[in-house]
């Protein structure tokens, strides 16, 4: 069997004839050789050998045949003859995304794997098949994408997409990151307490340089000046103040400490308060589950929310206790350090005291020797502690780094997992979709439905507190007619039509009266003829008067009971 060549209208083409004379298979033969996996009746796979669609892309012209097989088997003749041929779906698919300019992500399958969108799983969008298109807002052959109505929707007005498998990826890689990173700010945090541990307090390096000067000046004066015991005895004096005034900066530092260890342990004692507060109410609650005429179902959730708060609220405690009582050990380490500290410079005080009543009793020669050996000692101490001091800054600063780098790594990771319901691309998208989705319910004249439209899972809408599932009848058929109509004219509209044509393959005629279908397809032709677009249409009973922009189809050869679309061939 054979049809004759059928040429499309520059609007609207009509395909009109009684049941059983071939619309459905030469509708069908359309979105085939687009690369949807039409299911045809056996006669069509016995006695047709291919389907022929000739389309243009561009200013290019292209010639699609495809073998009425079970399996893929389709050439392509493009522009200067050039033939390419495919033996999969997913190969024409690529294919056909690459020439209409379509985003090819890797999306997220329904069993958490890599996949690709095919051509089959957007053209649902813009073509209605017999048996399921008015069933549902979309009804591909297969579901096979994480969220696929919503990806299929995003690519076609290049949204970001909903489920990337390499976002999926770059999560995984990054959490990784995070890791490592919380073990390196954990190595580095180890390092600059461990540095720490002999230091009582971090001073400005410069000061301590400056110290250094001092003393260097003070050891010259001695070895080269002619110095007099005066002046040795005045060293050691200064030498002794500045112990002493060390020991007053370690007592401050130790009664801040002590003040701030009371705190804690009165914050401590407040947080536990809470916690035993919260167990008592978890208490309530479990003896409230156990009284039936309060909560008899088994699975009553009354109490679920509170329940789900109190194990987070406990959790947020603990941790607090945990970080207080960090911090304690750490201040207790200090403590230790500075009382060790605190004994050294008393002891020292004393040796100094000691030596100057020495000094005075002594020689002059003898006096300056000391003086020059204490400045000497004073100047290495001192060079130790900046040398100290340094390594606790290099140390803090890759510290801070190792923070920093985790930080960013977290923000990261926050990002990718971030709800893409709420980009502002796909709202503005929504919202301009709702308006003239109520537009095209009127034109149909959509009644029983309530207006107070909003969405779900991105673009499934929700008629008040109804579902598409739960429309019957006319009411689902105008609804789902109404939707795809909308979702063409906004694609024209942001430019997007990724097809420019609409199909629909018999419309449930005896859910929708003439005259409202009428109007239906009479805007149909206002948008087509505005925007330059195909409407295709397959009927039984409604019977389209177009113009001479349009074109209709009729069976024309000789059959049993009425003339058919396909003639017999020897």
């Amino acid at each position: 069997m054979e049809s004759e060549v059928l040429l499309f209208g520059q609007h609207v083409t009509q395909l009109y004839g009684p049941n059983g004379c071939g619309k459905t298979p030469t509708v069908q033969s359309i979105s085939f050789c687009l690369g949807y996996p039409s299911v045809f009746r056996e006669e069509i796979y016995r006695r047709c050998s291919k389907a022929v669609l000739i389309f243009s892309v561009g200013t290019s012209i292209y010639e699609v045949s495809r073998v009425f097989s079970a399996d893929s088997d389709i050439t392509v003749r493009g522009p200067l003859s050039q033939e390419s041929r495919f033996y999969s779906e997913a190969d024409y698919s690529e294919f056909m995304f690459e020439l209409l300019k379509i985003s090819y992500p890797n999306l997220v399958s329904t069993g958490d794997k890599m996949c690709k969108p095919y051509i089959a799983s957007i053209l649902p969008l813009f073509y209605l098949d017999q048996d399921n298109g008015y069933t549902d807002l979309y009804s591909p052959p297969t579901r096979f994408i994480k969220d696929q109505f919503s990806e299929m929707v995003r690519l076609t007005f290049d949204l970001p997409v909903k489920n990337s498998f390499d976002a999926k990826k770059d999560r995984i890689d990054i959490k990784k990151e995070v890791s490592r990173l919380d073990e390196l700010v954990k190595t580095r945090q180890r390092d600059v307490e461990f540095a720490k541990r002999n230091i009582t307090e971090i001073e400005d390096v410069l000061i301590i340089s400056e110290q250094i000067v001092v003393f260097e000046r003070e050891l010259n004066n001695l070895k080269f000046s002619g110095s007099q015991h005066s002046d040795a005895v005045a060293v050691i004096e200064r030498l002794m103040a500045k112990t002493t005034e060390s020991v007053r900066a370690i007592e401050t530092d130790l009664r801040e400490i002590e003040k701030r260890e009371r705190s804690v342990n009165r914050i401590i004692e407040e947080i536990n308060t809470e916690i035993n507060a919260l167990s008592l109410n978890e208490e309530s609650r479990r003896v409230f589950l156990s009284f039936n005429e309060i909560c008899e179902s088994p699975a009553c959730q009354l109490f679920s929310v509170s329940s789900a708060a109190y194990a987070k609220n406990l959790l947020y405690l603990k941790d607090q206790i945990k970080d207080l009582e960090r911090n304690s050990e750490s201040d207790r380490m200090r403590i230790g350090a500075l009382q060790s500290s605190r004994s050294n410079l008393l002891a020292q005080n004393e040796s100094l005291q000691s030596e100057r009543e020495v000094m005075l009793l002594g020689s002059e020669m003898g006096a300056v020797v000391d003086a020059i050996s204490k400045i000497k000692n004073e100047i290495f101490a001192l060079q130790t502690k900046k040398a100290d001091i340094e390594k606790v800054n290099i140390l803090q600063t890759r510290y801070f780094e190792a923070l920093v780098a985790r930080k960013n790594a977290l923000d990261r990771y926050e990002d990718l997992g971030s709800d893409r319901s709420s980009n502002p691309d796909v709202i503005r998208i929504r919202a301009d979709f709702r308006s003239l989705f109520l537009k095209w319910l009127d034109i149909i004249n959509t009644d029983n439905i309530n207006r107070n439209i909003s969405f779900k899972d991105d673009f499934q809408p929700i008629f008040g507190v109804e579902g598409i599932a739960q429309l019957k009848g006319s009411t689902k058929v105008r609804a789902v007619l109404a939707f795809h109509a909308a979702l063409l004219e906004l694609a024209l509209v942001k430019d997007r039509a990724l097809f420019r044509f609409l199909i629909l393959d018999t419309p449930k005629q005896h859910d929708i009266n003439n005259t409202d279908l009428g109007a239906y397809v009479n805007a149909l032709k206002q948008l087509a003829a505005k925007f330059e677009v195909q409407i295709i249409f397959s009927n039984t009973e409604f019977h389209y008067k177009g113009d001479e922009t349009d074109a209709e189809w009729i069976p024309l050869f000789p059959g049993e009971k009425h003339k058919m679309f396909y003639r017999i061939t020897p």
